[in-house]
């Protein structure tokens, strides 16, 4: 879905810069384009891929007070699928099964858990020391959403291991927050050479590059059991009595990148810019043991403001 909302973006932006901006009319010049300087705000709205190689943490095992995957034993999953009574009857529900005919181990927990591409929103404030280079800041905010399989073995018309077994397959689900702060440049490119040519410079192609600092926190981390059981919370604990006794430590952690990106700019009069970017952020992501540096993808609509 992701892609065609791209991909409809970009048909439509670019035939814009081909649009009739100023009048023509009679002879009349074009307004020159060149007046931009100064402060000029804007909005961010697009798409954020994160990189994979944090999903992990979200994969079932859980972590201890000071961040440390916890093993398979003490692990969030196994403790919500058979912990305590209240969840081996909670499971029994949700398979169908009495307690003995099915059985949960470490090959049971979630493989390759992936992030899926989320919305982004944020802020920019860029100072033109000439309507082609200028510096900019930003905050960007995302939450990104990572889903994944697990099972319960159960076993068909014997209660022993090994016999007549099937996979009854469950969703993990995980979601963190991230907010990021960037400064870059900002270089318009190509301008003097299309004047010179007399050609439209109504859209022109642009570079970004900067640092970035992510602000990254654990949000959520629940598993779907199916329709007649639900959603559990694998962050909330529970004694024998089923009472909710304690809630997981929530991690956060805060890292420094680098990013780059390219993309075209479009004039839409003497107040409004359009920016359509890629951006290849290299971000560290922080959580407890995990301490990862990997690229991230960024597909970025801004509208920004030239007079206000």
């Amino acid at each position: 879905m992701s892609k065609i909302l791209l991909t409809t973006l970009l048909s439509v932006f670019l035939t814009m810069s081909y649009a009739q901006v100023y009048n023509w009319a009679d002879g009349e010049e074009p307004i020159r384009l060149d007046s931009v300087k100064g402060l000029v705000v804007g909005l961010n709205l697009g798409f954020y891929q994160a990189n994979s190689k944090t999903a992990s943490i979200y994969g079932g095992y859980g972590f201890d007070r000071d961040g440390v995957k916890l093993p398979f034993a003490t692990s969030w999953l196994n403790q919500a699928i058979q912990g305590n009574p209240q969840a081996i009857a909670r499971t029994s529900d949700a398979v169908g099964l009495a307690p003995g005919e099915w059985q949960f181990t470490e090959s049971d927990m979630p493989g390759a858990m992936r992030f899926s591409p989320s919305f982004m929103w944020g802020g920019h404030l860029r100072y033109h020391f000439t309507p082609d280079f200028a510096l900019f800041a930003e905050v960007n905010g995302t939450n990104p959403v990572t889903v994944g399989e697990f099972t319960i073995t159960t076993f068909s018309g014997s209660n022993l291991p090994g016999e007549a077994q099937q996979f009854r397959q469950f969703q993990i689900r995980g979601e963190e927050q991230r907010l990021i702060f960037t400064f870059g440049t900002h270089q318009v490119l190509g301008r003097k050479a299309r004047e010179k040519r007399g050609t439209s410079t109504v859209f022109l192609p642009f570079i970004d590059f900067g640092l970035n600092s992510t602000f990254t926190k654990f949000e959520e981390n629940l598993i779907n059991l199916g329709d007649f059981v639900g959603p559990v919370d694998l962050t909330v604990f529970y004694q024998q009595q089923g009472i909710p006794t304690d809630e997981a430590r929530v991690l956060t952690g805060v890292g420094l990148g680098a990013f780059g990106g390219l993309g075209g700019q479009i004039h839409l009069g003497q107040v409004i810019m359009l920016d359509l970017a890629y951006i290849a952020s290299y971000e560290q992501v922080k959580l407890g043991e995990i301490n990862e540096r990997a690229f991230q993808h960024i597909f970025v609509l801004r509208a920004i403001w030239t007079r206000f």
